[in-house]
């Protein structure tokens, strides 16, 4: 029986994914309903979709969100948009090229990142953790550990931000190929509101990423470091 779920693609991870899919789907179907319906103009949409990137970047790591979301927002709409609004067949396929570049880059900078983390924490335990002082503690101390969390917190967004592209990906289909749709006007106005949206999360994700000070970097190392240690604590309390 599960030789044949895995064989339909049936286990708890595709579940789960599908069902991340359709809820951001449904999320997005309702953020956008005002502009598709016509109760909203399309500044007023735009302003809006400004407010709440803002609002979204006063959070904690805002800015990488914005920009993890919205260009693969922007890519799904205008792969979409490419080939079924546009007079110039030629944008569907360039559409289509961005949309899979954006995800191989992003794969490319995950793995990237996987073997640099490796190699530069292996570095950071050996040079700062001599053999001695692990063999007679037992193993790495919590000291050394810490000091390989920024590596490990930004790979960790690597991985996210290919996550955030894949299911967007799977999202967006589910939102412009609903089946509860007729009207292929309404198809592309989705699409459009979904560019829009894509396309002031990454403005605004930009903005933000350039008024990035040491000091707020150096702030977020610190609360890493600190989150590690207290979670070395609990384990150790266990």
């Amino acid at each position: 029986m599960e030789d044949f779920k895995a064989a339909v693609g049936w286990n708890v991870h595709v579940l789960r994914t599908r069902k991340r899919e359709a809820d951001i789907a449904i999320h997005l179907r309702t953020r956008i309903n005002d502009y598709v319906e016509g109760f909203l103009t399309l500044d007023a949409f735009k302003d809006s979709c400004y407010e709440e990137a803002a609002t979204i970047a006063k959070e904690a790591s805002g800015a990488r969100y914005l920009l993890a979301i919205g260009p693969a927002m922007v890519a799904e709409a205008n792969y979409f948009l490419g080939y079924r609004k546009s007079v110039v067949k030629w944008r569907g396929p360039v559409g289509n090229l961005k949309k899979k570049m954006l995800k191989l880059r992003r794969k490319a900078s995950m793995y990237k990142s996987i073997v640099y983390t490796a190699k530069e924490s292996f570095g950071i335990i050996s040079s700062e953790c001599p053999e001695e002082n692990l063999q007679h503690e037992g193993g790495v101390s919590m000291t050394c550990l810490s000091n390989t969390m920024p590596l490990i917190l930004e790979m960790a967004w690597k991985i996210n931000y290919l996550d955030i592209t894949t299911t967007l990906s799977g999202a967006c289909q589910k939102l412009f190929y609903d089946a509860n749709i007729l009207s292929k006007e309404e198809r592309l106005l989705r699409a459009q509101a979904v560019h829009i949206l894509g396309t002031q999360f990454y403005l605004v994700g930009l903005q933000e990423a350039g008024n990035a000070t040491v000091s707020s970097v150096d702030e977020i190392k610190d609360r890493a470091n600190a989150a590690f240690a207290e979670s070395m604590k609990r384990g150790n309390a266990d």
